[in-house]
């Protein structure tokens, strides 16, 4: 026998194909599908929070939640560490009564680019740069070891990791490269169940597909507040060198103007050069632009789930 859907959100049978689609890029959820799947999708998956997820100290006072979010890659893998208010969430009160912070904002490589030291007349040919299982499963435990374990007090409580693809812009040919990060991505995730299972880490981990956080913050989008309308979405494929200049424009807004996110400490460097342009500044700010934006959209992905479920139906009325 089916299960009834729950009162609160009984009123989920009675919208649109349209007003359900609209919900689940709201919420960051797959928006394709026919009515009965994406209402039953939406029952699902609205009562329960990602976020809701406080550790304890050894005082007994409640941590905030902190969100690691992590874009994939070899030598250019960025990352950056979100903290929400302390208060947050409280019943009945806006999600964000304060700015998430920005406690870490990085790039990093992997495993550097290897230097060949050989003769010029030298007839030796170059050894390949190793990429197997047990190079690079140090790496990954290093990584992971360095982010969530070297200070228990900032330790996050959520963990985001781009969701790679194994093929580029619709190609029939899989790249060894892709493969490679690929690999590298389910090590983390292998880790990261490692360190849960043996009560190492207490947290939740995520693999985020890049297209949800594009759809979110690069959908029919405000020009002049550069706010992306949820829930309306371009048609047709976006050009990835496009959403690339959009996302790095957008996290330049929130570093210049403020009103979103708070840098602290060694991200308010990043911040600087982030929008500092020639020499003084960062390099592949596509990937910082990247990890900033999918923290940024699980946020927004949350706060959008409980005014759902608190406002009901008038939630829609935020959509236009």
């Amino acid at each position: 026998m089916a299960s009834r859907p729950s009162p609160s959100l009984a009123w989920l049978t009675t919208l649109k194909a349209a007003q359900l689609k609209a919900l689940a890029t709201a919420t960051g959820l797959p928006s394709s599908g026919t009515k009965p799947v994406l209402t039953t999708r939406l029952l699902h998956s609205l009562p329960i929070s990602k976020l809701y997820h406080l550790q304890r100290t050894n005082e007994g006072a409640d941590t905030p939640p902190r969100i690691l979010s992590i874009d994939m890659g070899i030598r250019n893998l960025a990352y950056c560490q979100l903290a929400l208010p302390s208060s947050w969430p409280a019943s009945k009160q806006p999600v964000l009564s304060a700015l998430p912070v920005v406690e870490a904002w990085d790039r990093i490589a992997v495993a550097p680019r290897p230097t060949f030291a050989l003769p010029e007349a030298s007839s030796t040919p170059q050894t390949k740069e190793p990429f197997d299982p047990t190079t690079y499963a140090p790496h990954a435990l290093s990584l992971l070891s360095s982010l969530i374990l070297s200070t228990a007090q900032s330790s996050p409580t959520t963990i985001l990791i781009e969701r790679q693809r194994f093929r580029s812009m619709g190609s029939s040919s899989v790249q060894e490269w892709t493969l490679r990060v690929n690999m590298f991505e389910a090590m983390l995730h292998a880790v990261l169940h490692t360190l849960r299972t043996q009560s190492i880490w207490a947290g939740n981990v995520y693999a985020v597909e890049p297209g949800r956080v594009q759809a979110f913050w690069l959908g029919d989008k405000d020009e002049k507040s550069g706010k992306a309308k949820v829930g309306r979405v371009v048609k047709g494929p976006r050009k990835a060198k496009q959403g690339k200049e959009e996302k790095i424009r957008l996290v330049g807004r929130w570093v210049e103007e403020g009103g979103v996110v708070a840098l602290e400490g060694k991200a308010e460097e990043t911040g600087t050069g982030f929008v500092t342009k020639g020499k003084g500044g960062v390099g592949k700010k596509d990937d910082l632009a990247d990890c900033l934006v999918q923290g940024m959209a699980w946020v927004r992905w949350e706060e959008n789930r409980r005014h759902i479920v608190e406002e009901g139906v008038g939630f829609l009325e935020r959509l236009g």
